[in-house]
């Protein structure tokens, strides 16, 4: 019978029964000492000083070239041996005697002329390896092979064709009946009981998951709670199996061995472990007729290579991630020819350099993540290359970081179903032809520098990943026009050429290039992100947000911006980045008709803090719907008094920044003070005054004339109408009786002259002004002209030619405030009094007639004379 060469995973957990308490309970079952020293860079078996009492040695993988008796004397219950994946190239005769309780040797992956001898007599070669101890001989590469002793199945339990199934080799329960491996010496224990165990032991999925992850499983343990025996109830449940990152130790095709039971599984996680595949020739047994597993995970594993891989057909998606594996062999696509999804990242396809010597031995492989020295990245080899064959309906593929320099000549015309491909972080110079089927490409962290017009051709690509390359110059016409998502970034593109070309582009980031011009040469509706922070742009040209209109997310930090133009920034945006650039101010032209910004980010900036920045700081920045990032670090340039100083402490207040609240200031102040003059104008009688200066004014255009020294007229009487009957029938008639030459305003007055001017040139052409005063007089409109004219000449010839006839009392309160100069000329000027006493009456007649005669006695003269006390003239 041929069984797992090299096989390390014992199965010895014997469940040992006993009564106790009428309950069923488990015994722990005795330690099987193994030990592993693979790995360990070791050159013979003494050197790694194993323990005497040890049941199995793992030393594969290792530069150990020859076996002596003195390396395996002291092993007297050695029962497994693993030698395989050395440079063995003899072994001393007899070496094999002393180990009377070994059952299985590997020997596979050694010296092609490895001699074997001195047998222990329970080791036998055969042939077809269909007798107890047969011996198998396995291909190793081109030039090696080995030599596995493995352990016989009774007799009764190899089928009639005398070669057992892929079922009946990786059974556990079938691996533990073999040989009684692990009932030598131990009489006393008994046969597995047949009764169902503790539910506990068991892997119970929950909702058709179970979750073993991060359990620090080890490979007995994991084969105890997936047992076919004791959990097959469970198992039949299972739908989603997750064994990642534990200690599992086993072959990948004997891990499969107890998934068979789990026959309804679609998903199996197995990442993070140990898993290796060690099985040389599995054709033969490779069938899997009941599995329907969808999905496997064997990412991050020491699996090494895919030459022997055996995995059911029914597999659509695999990760064979940072295993180490460093080609896709010629019947990958054979075997798993259903595979819709791959992932292979971090893997290293290259070639290994042997040594000159010709010998062609194979090396330890190191861990993952560790690349040997003697290794170079060949696309061609004599050897075929890399990547030698893929499934034809794979859609999603994945391979990055996996030191590819060129794709294979026949990949575009292969995988024509392809829709995702990953070629991330390689060494790709030149694009390579894709299947037109593509939608995603990411072919970034690479070496490319030109963009070929080939690429045009990709009519579904929808996303284009390109960034960090070597690109200098970005043809868009080249690109399909079903592009909606290009990352063109942390390249060396110079100008940028923004073409109809890209209609139907969504997102695109150019950050990180040398960008110096942004050329608008067609209209983009459907762009909503643009980045391009990061270059050397130094403003927005014309018409670039009318080019724009749908733009939303818009990235400009980093450049050499200094100001941005009215209209430059697309009505539509909502986030704005414009920090570190090289912005003094933000006006209200440029901003202002953003309606829809909600995010700003202005970090990194220094603004000249003047009336161009008030409506920012002022106005936009305390927007509620908008976010400001970086406004508490915003400080000023400018003034150099305020150098360093926050913007938010900058003082701009709009008194001080706009002319229009400037104007509206001065012009309700000047209407405030006007009004107030007005008001105190009318309180005291301003208009009244304004209008005697005005028709003072007037009256002297009129340039009447009047003879400087013979006037017309000795006196011009001033009277009120209510006391116009005394002023004719006395006054006037006893005035002109006695010869005095009388202005009187009724018979006088020029007709069709202004009643003001016949005022004015009565005054100017009478030697005296009589007031006839009383209560009525101060309410007459015209007397007040009378007066006030009167008053004008005194001032303007210097001359006093007032004579004040007082016809009845006037209280000092009677008089208005208007009458200022009238109180005055009470106070100080002496009057006469109209007595209705005939002996008073004389003596009025007699006064003024001789007032009437004197001459006018100089005005500054009789002011600077001693002040006369108000008295009446009797």
């Amino acid at each position: 019978m041929r069984i797992l060469p090299g096989c390390l995973h014992f199965c010895f957990i014997p469940l040992l029964l006993s009564r106790a308490h009428g309950f069923l309970t488990w015994r722990t079952p005795p330690a099987f000492l193994v030990y592993n020293y693979s790995y360990s860079n070791l050159s013979s078996v003494s050197e790694a000083q194993a323990p005497k009492t040890a049941r199995a040695l793992n030393f594969s993988h290792n530069v150990i070239e020859k076996i002596t008796k003195r390396d395996l004397e002291r092993f007297a219950r050695l029962e497994v041996l693993d030698l395989s994946y050395n440079r063995i190239r003899d072994v001393e005769p007899g070496a094999f005697q002393s180990l009377l309780s070994l059952v299985s040797v590997d020997l596979s992956f050694n010296y092609e002329k490895l001699l074997l001898s001195n047998l222990p007599p329970h080791l036998k070669l055969s042939p077809a390896g269909k007798t107890p101890g047969s011996l198998q001989l396995s291909k190793n590469s081109d030039k090696s092979y080995g030599a596995a002793l493995e352990p016989s199945v009774p007799t009764e339990e190899l089928p009639r064709s005398g070669v057992l199934s892929l079922r009946q080799i990786l059974n556990p329960r079938l691996r533990r009946s073999t040989g009684n491996l692990l009932r030598r010496g131990e009489g006393n224990t008994v046969a597995p009981p047949t009764a169902t165990p503790e539910p506990s032991l068991c892997g119970i999925s929950i909702n058709g998951t179970l979750d073993l992850s991060h359990s620090n499983l080890t490979t007995e343990e994991l084969m105890l709670k997936l047992d076919e025996d004791l959990c097959q109830a469970q198992l039949g449940r299972i739908l989603e199996l997750d064994i990642s990152h534990n200690n599992v130790e086993m072959d990948l095709l004997s891990l499969f061995g107890l998934f068979f039971p789990m026959e309804n599984t679609l998903s199996i996680d197995a990442s993070s472990n140990k898993l290796t595949i060690n099985i040389l020739d599995a054709e033969s047994i490779c069938e899997f007729p009941s599995h329907q597993l969808l999905f496997l995970n064997i990412s991050n594993n020491p699996i090494n290579s895919l030459d022997t891989l055996c995995l059911p057909s029914s597999i659509k998606e695999i990760d064979l991630s940072f295993t180490n594996i460093s080609q896709i062999p010629v019947d990958f696509a054979k075997k798993l020819f259903n595979l819709e999804k791959m992932y292979v990242q971090g893997n290293h396809f290259i070639y290994t350099a042997f040594s000159e010597s010709g010998n062609a031995l194979p090396t330890c492989v190191p861990p993952p993540g560790t690349v040997h020295i003697s290794a170079i990245s060949f696309v061609r080899n004599v050897a075929g290359t890399p990547i030698e064959s893929l499934p034809e309906k794979v859609k999603h593929l994945g391979m990055s970081s996996c030191s590819i320099v060129e794709l294979p000549e026949w990949f575009a015309e292969t995988v024509e179903e392809l829709l995702f491909l990953d070629l991330s972080s390689n060494y790709i110079s030149v694009l390579p032809n894709f299947p037109s089927s593509l939608q995603h490409l990411d072919i970034s962290n690479n070496d490319i520098e030109v963009i070929p017009p080939s690429l045009k051709s990709l009519s579904n690509l929808t996303i284009f990943m390109i960034q960090n390359n070597k690109i200098v110059a970005m043809h868009t016409e080249y690109f399909p026009s079903a592009l909606k998502k290009c990352d063109f970034s942390k390249n060396k593109v110079k100008v940028l050429s923004l073409t109809d070309a890209l209609e139907k582009l969504e997102h695109l980031n150019i950050s990180g290039n040398l960008i110096t011009h942004l050329e608008p040469a067609g209209r983009l509706p459907a762009l909503t992100s643009l980045d391009s922070s990061h270059n050397l742009i130094p403003e927005l040209p014309d018409g670039f947000g009318e080019s724009l209109p749908g733009l939303k997310y818009f990235n400009l930090s980093g450049n050499k911006i200094s100001f941005l133009q009215h209209g430059s920034l697309p009505a539509s945006l909502v986030e704005l980045d414009i920090s570190d650039n090289a912005i003094t101010t933000i006006v209200e032209a440029t901003f202002g008709p953003l309606t829809s910004l909600r995010v700003l980010t202005v970090q990194g900036e220094h603004f000249f803090c003047t009336c161009d920045l008030y409506w920012f700081v002022n106005v936009y920045i305390h927007e509620p719907q908008l976010e400001i990032r970086g406004r508490g670090a915003m400080t000023c340039s400018f003034p150099p008094e305020r150098r360093g100083s926050l913007v938010g402490s900058s003082h701009l207040t709009l008194l001080r920044c706009s002319l229009g609240v400037q104007l509206a200031v001065t012009a309700g102040a000047a209407g405030l003070a006007v009004l107030a003059l007005t008001v105190l104008c009318w309180r005291l009688d301003g208009p009244w005054y304004i209008r005697m200066g005005w028709y003072w004014c007037m009256a002297k255009r009129k340039q009447y004339e009047k003879r400087p020294e013979n006037k017309l007229f000795d006196a011009f009487i001033s009277y009120s109408e209510h006391d116009a009957d005394w002023t004719k029938e006395n006054l006037l008639e006893k005035l002109e009786n006695d010869g005095f030459r009388i202005c009187y305003h009724e018979r006088d007055f020029k007709p069709g002259h202004p009643v003001l001017g016949n005022i004015f040139y009565c005054i100017e052409n009478s030697h005296k002004v009589l007031f006839v005063l009383s209560p009525s007089f101060v309410n007459s409109c015209w007397c007040q002209y009378e007066l006030y004219f009167a008053e004008h000449r005194v001032l303007n010839e210097n001359l006093d030619s007032l004579i004040m006839i007082v016809l009845e009392d006037l209280p000092p309160h009677s008089v208005p405030q208007k009458f200022s100069k009238l109180r005055k000329l009470l106070r100080r000027k002496t009057y006469l009094k109209w007595s209705p006493e005939e002996h008073k009456q004389k003596i009025f007649w007699h006064q003024l007639k001789a007032v009437l005669k004197t001459t006018n006695e100089p005005l500054v003269r009789a002011e600077n004379g001693s002040a006369l006390e108000m008295q009446e003239l009797e």
